[in-house]
């Protein structure tokens, strides 16, 4: 990676929730429009149909916005994590390591437990980055699940499902070494 560019790594829950939606928002959203057709055909009212035409547009919509503004970015300065409306800076200092586990490992205490949904349940066993905060910034620390939420942060660590969890670690490491020196 080159001085200057940035890369995004899509977070995985909004991806998945996208692909969720679009196949039953989407068929939903076809199925009216046909509906519509053939009403108009028929010269018939179709006023009934537009709200929920509408309204279903605007889900599948909101959809495919939250997958592209759910990502983490590397940049010269440090890491960006946008999740849905949350989002929090991480400059390269405030970060003692990052690695590669199953997203499960994140919620296996107890107290975490609570914080499991579907799309939790069906990414457990997939690989998920563990970007771990240095613990003597506890006031990062807060700020970084104030700011992004409990599900996203675990004690010290920020957990997130991403694309390309490999290619991430490496580039955060570089980067991490490339202060360090």
């Amino acid at each position: 990676m080159t001085e200057g560019a940035t890369r995004r790594f899509p977070i995985r829950y909004a991806i998945q929730r996208w692909s969720d939606g679009k196949w039953f928002y989407g068929s939903f959203f076809v199925i009216l429009v046909v509906l519509i057709a053939i009403k108009l055909y028929q010269k018939q009212p179709i006023v009934s149909f537009i709200p929920v035409t509408v309204l279903d547009g605007a889900i599948l919509l909101a959809f495919w916005l939250m997958r592209l503004v759910s990502y983490v970015e590397i940049t010269d300065d440090g890491l960006r994590v946008r999740y849905l409306l949350r989002h929090a800076e991480l400059p390269y200092s405030a970060l003692a390591r990052v690695r590669r586990q199953p997203l499960e490992v994140a919620f296996q205490p107890a107290e975490r437990r609570r914080f499991v949904n579907r799309f939790v349940r069906r990414l457990a066993r997939e690989p998920a980055a563990y970007i771990r905060l240095d613990r003597r910034q506890a006031d990062l620390i807060e700020s970084a699940e104030r700011q992004l939420g409990p599900r996203l942060v675990a004690g010290a660590d920020i957990v997130v499902p991403i694309v390309d969890v490999d290619d991430f670690i490496a580039q955060i490491k570089d980067r991490l070494r490339g202060q360090a020196s």
